[in-house]
């Protein structure tokens, strides 16, 4: 199980970097779209398009990465005061919830995806884009948070058999 979690970690560090890469991506794009527009005369016409399919693609990809980072918000006042072993109990059952919640929202990507496809749904611009392609992250990215989750589970698991505190595995 370990190994199998330490290439989860990596696969989401890939999507963590792989949008933090985008972002100067997207900067460039704009730049070069601004140059293009306002001292060439002679505009892109795909700077917003392709920024905001990166701006979903980072947004998804880089999920389970802030996961992995303890990033997403985390409100902890009242557990913070229970018994470690209440506390683990209470992180594990939210972990679960989470997860089952992952599961949901993988499925629901995974239709959107399907969807797209069968009935070959393009962007409604001059470069009608198959919209497979920028939904895809969305997918991914959930999978991978989903994945990572799983880890996470296990490993409270563990914990918790061992006696030890679970909140203590995110520091």
């Amino acid at each position: 199980m370990r190994r199998i979690g330490y290439i989860i970690e990596r696969i989401a560090d890939i999507g963590g970097y792989v949008s933090g890469w985008l972002v100067p991506l997207m900067m460039i794009l704009v730049a070069v779209e601004v140059f293009m527009r306002y001292i060439l005369l002679q505009p892109l016409m795909v700077a917003d398009e392709f920024s905001a399919y990166m701006l979903v693609a980072l947004s998804y990809l880089g999920l389970a990465y802030t996961w992995k980072q303890g990033g997403h918000v985390r409100i902890n006042l009242l557990v913070s005061r229970l018994p470690a072993r209440t506390a683990s109990w209470i992180r594990l059952i939210g972990l679960i919830g989470t997860f089952i919640f992952l599961l949901g929202l993988s499925q629901a990507g995974y239709k959107m995806i399907i969807y797209a496809l069968k009935i070959n749904l393009r962007s409604p611009t001059w470069l009608i884009v198959p919209l497979f392609w920028p939904q895809l992250p969305v997918f991914i990215g959930f999978i991978l948070l989903t994945l990572l989750l799983l880890v996470e589970i296990a490993r409270a698991i563990a914990k918790i058999q061992a006696g030890e505190n679970v909140e203590e595995m995110n520091k």
